[in-house]
């Protein structure tokens, strides 16, 4: 008997064993686009472009109609990735073409967070927090691998701003022919195609589909001849569908927790559904955003959430469930919203703070904060659950509430942060950005600037000439 005791025992504590063993940690993937609309995507009602692999993330996970962003880019960009509002991490301000400010260097990023965790990182696309000084170039801020451009306003085909050159693997400038939102594709496929599936990866892809200059290749503008900016809107969505196909070759798709949301409101002529305004404005047209998750198994397919929650919950959110640690010097506006996104609870939020006043650089918008149901808007307030559109103004009705929003936009204030100079690079414009780059640029970038116009509008008649569109 003793043998089969034995045996018994054995089985059991194996058992034991194997149910103690963690789950494996989540792939994450934060797919952002750049300028979209509210309601361009079809999961938001969008008619006008066929969006299905945006469409299948909504479908087979969550939608967030209550997801607020800053106004303008680089703001959200800064506090996606610190969990931090940007009058705390220096980027009220974006960085403008040759421009030598960036996020604060003593910012710990949700790259270098989850990087701690034992994840492989990698940014595939649009940067814009710092593109001249190495100190704040990706590779610096927690990320291993770089692909694409450091600033804003590229042209899709020549991955220039006007005469600079913008386009960089691993922080050195690369030759590369093809439409942008393709090539971020491409890479993405190629890294993933690599990697060690015994490692968990963060995968940030931030476009520059749809904000200007707006062009597509010729066969996607054939479909949409009077808006170059739903052509890149379609391209943007079939890039999406090659990368979650390059997810589902490598085996790893239901395992990866898929993030799309827009960085801004969208321009307000294109629309921003039933909201008020647009980019570069607190009214909810340019803060709140379209934000579709997926992850098989951990989200509801077809779920809504229809709890405020703000950027800034990324970070913790996501640093949690790699089982990292959000313990840091400088303190998170974050909060674990995972509970509210996959379990239905109510919003982890008393306030979200959309902008504060005292800067006279800040690109943030007319000073703003929702304070549960209510929104300030400079004088102006507003009772979000009943008035989302923002048209009946209570500030005569409720100067006492008015009075103390305003209170607390000041006290804030007070705790700002100051950013980093912004400025100019010294002496002649860059051929290229990035300091080290420009130092000692390759021949065939040399050659390639001799060849270039003198001006944006000559470059873009060139690529026309050359493309096609």
């Amino acid at each position: 008997m003793k043998p089969l005791i034995f045996f018994v025992t054995a089985l059991l504590c194996a058992h034991c064993f194997a149910a103690e063993k963690p789950a494996p940690k989540p792939n994450m993937v934060i797919f952002l686009s750049d300028d979209m609309g509210w309601d361009q995507p079809g999961f938001q009602g969008g008619k006008a472009v066929p969006t299905p692999h945006l469409d299948r993330l909504a479908r087979e996970g969550v939608r967030l109609t209550q997801f607020y962003v800053q106004s303008v880019c680089s703001p959200t960009r800064a506090a996606l990735l610190t969990g931090r509002y940007p009058f705390r991490n220096g980027m009220e301000e974006r960085t403008h073409g040759d421009d030598v400010g960036g996020m604060l260097t003593d910012e710990r990023t949700l790259a270098q967070a989850l990087k701690g965790a034992g994840y492989a990182t990698a940014i595939f696309g649009k940067w814009h927090l710092g593109s001249w000084f190495k100190k704040h170039l990706p590779m610096q801020r927690g990320f291993d691998h770089q692909f694409g451009f450091y600033g804003a306003l590229i042209d899709s085909f020549t991955h220039r701003r006007g005469t600079i050159f913008d386009w960089h693997r691993n922080e050195q400038p690369i030759d590369q022919r093809g439409y942008s939102t393709f090539l971020i594709a491409d890479e993405f496929a190629h890294v993933l195609e690599q990697h060690d599936r015994a490692r968990p990866f963060f995968y940030y892809v931030p476009f520059n589909a749809v904000h200007g200059p707006h062009g597509a290749p010729p066969e996607f503008l054939e479909k949409h001849p009077d808006n170059a900016q739903h052509a890149m809107l379609e391209c943007m969505d079939a890039a999406v569908g090659r990368m979650l196909g390059a997810l589902e070759k490598k085996g790893v798709l239901d395992n990866t927790l898929v993030i799309f949301f827009n960085d801004n409101g969208g321009r307000a002529r294109f629309g921003n559904g039933p909201y008020r305004g647009g980019k570069g404005e607190t009214y909810e047209g340019g803060v709140r955003v379209a934000c579709a998750m997926r992850w098989p198994g951990r989200i509801q397919a077809g779920s809504v959430v229809n709890e405020m929650l703000h950027v800034v919950d990324f970070y913790p959110t996501l640093v949690q469930l790699a089982g990292g640690s959000v313990e840091q010097p400088l303190p998170l506006d974050g909060r674990n919203a995972w509970p509210t996104i996959a379990e239905g609870k109510t919003t982890p939020h008393t306030e979200i703070i959309l902008s504060v006043p005292g800067l006279g650089s800040s690109e943030t918008g007319t000073p703003a904060l929702r304070a549960g149901d209510f929104k300030l808007v400079g004088e102006e307030l507003y009772d979000i659950r009943n008035d989302p559109s923002e048209n009946r103004n209570l500030a005569r009705e409720q100067p006492g509430k008015v009075r103390a929003l305003k209170s607390r936009l000041n006290q804030l204030a007070a705790e700002r942060r100051p950013p980093e100079a912004h400025g100019k690079v010294a002496n002649a414009l860059p051929l290229v950005l990035g300091e080290e780059e420009n130092k000692s640029p390759p021949a065939w970038l040399t050659k390639q600037a001799a060849d270039q116009p003198p001006s944006a509008k000559g470059i873009r008649k060139k690529r026309k000439q050359a493309t096609g569109n």
